[in-house]
């Protein structure tokens, strides 16, 4: 089940990937010196369904590294509702642009540590929107899957 879900993802990434084309070019100097201008620093606020940033989270980005936090609720209708801290910490290969990532980070519901780590891409359009989609594994506390489906807009 896991190989057959990470096969999906991956092939998803790809075809998104190669069907939206490559990173902006740096071929001219106005293009060179636009790419030195940007910033170092991002605060982007994120919603989706995130181990490393809850459902409702934000992202604070310096250069190819960011730390996550946020809020995640779960649980079936029918069950305890529960409530975890997610956490986590992302490498991002291309800081600026649509770039692959990995991370590690997970929860705590204040019973039980849970860590794992995440492999997925992020798509950013426009001046700050992004979309991320990731998926991973958790090795520590409970054995279940990883998922990042999250939008996000940097500041």
């Amino acid at each position: 089940m896991l190989r057959k879900c990470l096969f999906f993802m991956l092939l998803f990434i790809g075809i998104v990937h190669f069907s939206l084309g490559e990173e902006i070019g740096l071929k001219n100097e106005e293009n060179i010196n636009s790419y030195r201008m940007l910033k170092d620093f991002y605060i982007t606020p994120r919603i989706g369904f995130s181990t490393l940033t809850g459902q409702i989270g934000v992202e604070l980005q310096y250069k190819h590294v960011a730390f996550d936090i946020g809020y995640l609720r779960t649980g079936p209708p029918d069950q305890d509702i529960q409530n975890f801290l997610t956490y986590g910490i992302r490498y991002y290969f291309n800081p600026h642009y649509r770039t692959w990532y990995f991370g590690v980070g997970g929860g705590t519901d204040f019973d039980e540590l849970h860590l794992g780590f995440i492999v997925g891409y992020r798509w950013r359009w426009g001046k700050g929107w992004d979309f991320c989609l990731g998926y991973g594994y958790v090795f520590s506390g409970k054995e279940a899957p990883m998922i990042d489906l999250a939008f996000g807009y940097s500041f």
